[in-house]
């Protein structure tokens, strides 16, 4: 059990149900704010005629975060890693989020690693 680790937006849809896959152990779930901006776009686009159930599902998302951050601090060194991670820039600032807390990365794209901070792949 990990007792915090950061999630980006593939993450938190699986830790919220709303995606299939593994969900690790995690006491509390960090995120950053501007991801709320891919959880509304995805959700809208996947419930499209059905905005009810768009608006439930980024409920649920949004309540099971226990503290946002704000991406500014993290934008330009997410930008310049982003193409490391095929162009995920919600990814590469989620995970500078998690190196700079030390504490592990939610997420579900497979293409993340890291040498300081476990990642959790959903």
């Amino acid at each position: 059990m990990h007792p915090a680790a950061v999630a980006d937006a593939g993450g938190l849809l699986v830790l919220s149900g709303s995606l299939e896959g593994i969900v690790p152990d995690v006491t509390d779930v960090l995120a950053l704010d501007a991801t709320t901006l891919l959880l509304a776009e995805y959700l809208a686009m996947r419930h499209e005629g059905a905005p009810d159930r768009a608006e439930v599902d980024f409920a649920v998302a949004l309540r099971i975060v226990a503290e946002w951050f704000p991406v500014r601090a993290l934008a330009i060194e997410a930008a310049s890693t982003a193409p490391e991670l095929g162009g995920d820039i919600d990814t590469a600032a989620s995970l500078a989020l998690a190196h700079s807390l030390d504490v592990p990365l939610v997420t579900k794209n497979r293409a993340v690693s890291s040498r300081s901070v476990p990642v959790l792949h959903c």
